[in-house]
């Protein structure tokens, strides 16, 4: 650790830690105090922190919805210069399996029906209500957000995008942006 920097003149410095000093004081922390009255005293590393798993629920939502449009994506780019290439709508399905772009469809259809099922019970398994911070809030609504289509729904899906970016500005010690009416609308 020579490269700390030193204190004021030079004399002043921390002491060094060595790792079987950090490992000792780790090991005595999780175990406990060696006295009754000292096991109180000293926090124990393994108490649980509040956790938010609703919050963890929304990213491994949003994690799925990430891959099923990125396959879905990929879907549309294949068909499509099947269909430009290959006239694939013309084929007849016997002949459409017979090309070797089929089989990366057919895989890709295949992820998706498991993905479909795997964000569905992702969804069931959101709280609806507890979280415990702005943050947690926020991926809520992000969930909301994906879940409600911008074409079909414009102002809703406006007003959901504005209030999860106030929770986040919120959440940051920022005041959130002040959007014009006109502005806000797509």
């Amino acid at each position: 650790m020579a490269s700390r920097r030193k204190a004021g003149d030079g004399n002043v410095r921390l002491p060094e830690i060595s790792r079987r000093a950090v490992l000792a004081g780790t090991s005595i922390a999780a175990s406990g105090a060696a006295r009754r009255g000292e096991a109180a005293a000293i926090p124990s590393i393994a108490a649980p922190v509040p956790s938010d798993e609703g919050a963890r629920r929304c990213a491994s939502w949003l994690a799925v919805n990430a891959k099923i449009e990125r396959l879905q994506s990929r879907w549309a780019r294949l068909e499509s210069w099947l269909v430009r290439e290959h006239a694939w709508c013309k084929l007849s399905a016997a002949e459409q399996q017979a090309l070797p772009w089929a089989k990366e469809l057919r895989d890709i259809d295949g992820c998706l029906d498991v993905l479909f099922e795997q964000r569905e019970a992702l969804l069931q398994s959101i709280p609806a209500t507890g979280s415990i911070s702005l943050d947690s809030v926020a991926a809520r609504l992000a969930v909301v957000e994906r879940l409600i289509w911008r074409e079909e729904h414009p102002e809703v899906h406006a007003l959901v995008t504005g209030a999860r970016r106030d929770l986040i500005a919120l959440s940051r010690g920022h005041p959130p942006a002040v959007v014009s009416q006109s502005s806000a609308s797509l």
